[in-house]
């Protein structure tokens, strides 16, 4: 859909916290977090962090003027482990 999206002259960009897929789909332009999965903007209840992980990802959209852009952002999980079935999720054997 991204790919579609830049096709009609419309920039956007991707949250990933896993590099090697997102590469291996070539989305556009992609910002990565280092949060775990369903943790895109970061902490749940972390106002002040979700909001410069969404305005640092929007800086990249500009930054990155051109098709196959790829930025990281500098944020960390600061939070206690999610955990999914007993077993705290990380960033994955990507990160």
């Amino acid at each position: 859909m991204q790919r579609e999206i830049e096709a009609s002259g419309i920039p956007t960009i991707s949250l990933s916290n896993n590099p090697a897929a997102t590469e291996r789909i070539r989305a556009p332009r992609w910002a990565r977090v280092r949060f775990p999965r369903g943790s895109m903007l970061g902490e749940p209840g972390n106002r002040d962090k979700q909001r410069s992980v969404l305005m640092d990802t929007l800086r990249a959209l500009v930054a990155l003027d051109a098709p196959g852009g790829a930025v990281e952002l500098p944020y960390r999980w600061e939070a206690d482990p999610v955990m999914w079935r007993g077993r705290p999720l990380s960033e994955g054997p990507y990160s």
